[in-house]
């Protein structure tokens, strides 16, 4: 009687060395790339960063515009200046001209009513186109922005100023007028607001209306 003895009990697979070692450096290959894309992702931050402005350039820009901006309104001042004194100079002249033609006869006839023409009311020299000259000057100055008002009407008062000292002390009692009437004109600008037209004029007296 034969007899077949048949072994079914499995035997262990053993894994090759190499294929281990394979799968090892799988794993590690792995880990670096995603290292690598880690770094990549870091280094782009860090671009994004150098793209904000420099806060120091804007302050350097902001002290320009300031420095600018001081100039100009300087610059503005000092053409006020220059308006009002040669116009107060020549009010002056011509007043003068008018007292000492009449009460000592040194002045023709002529030259005496070619000065009182200038100097009347609504004359070249007179108190109304003398006034509107420098609030039409004034107004170009302020441009518009009614918080320059109060620096504009300082540079005004200056020159009146000056133009005071340069005549003796005292300015004429037309210059004076003269000065009235803008400076009431600019309590004017202050409570109801800057003018809205091209040019300046002023409102016509009651008393010089009737006169007229």
């Amino acid at each position: 009687m034969n007899m077949t003895i048949s072994n079914n009990a499995q035997r262990p697979v053993t894994v090759p060395a190499a294929t281990a070692r394979e799968n090892t450096h799988a794993t590690a290959d792995k880990t670096d790339d995603a290292t690598v894309t880690d770094k990549v992702t870091l280094g782009a931050q860090a671009t994004d960063t150098e793209t904000y402005p420099d806060p120091r350039n804007s302050i350097a820009q902001t002290r320009t515009d300031i420095a600018s901006m001081l100039e100009e309104s300087n610059r503005k001042v000092q053409e006020i200046i220059n308006l009002i004194l040669p116009l107060v100079e020549q009010q002056g002249l011509n007043l003068a001209k008018v007292i000492s033609g009449e009460q000592q006869l040194t002045t023709d006839a002529a030259s005496i009513e070619k000065a009182k023409a200038a100097i009347a009311e609504d004359g070249e020299l007179g108190v109304r186109q003398v006034a509107e000259r420098i609030l039409n000057f004034a107004k170009g100055a302020i441009g518009g922005d009614p918080a320059r008002l109060a620096a504009i009407r300082a540079a005004v008062e200056k020159g009146f100023k000056e133009a005071g000292d340069m005549l003796g002390g005292t300015l004429p009692e037309i210059s004076q007028k003269t000065h009235a009437a803008i400076m009431e004109e600019f309590d004017r600008w202050a409570s109801a607001g800057l003018p809205s037209g091209a040019t300046v004029s002023l409102p016509v007296k009651e008393d010089a209306a009737a006169q007229a």
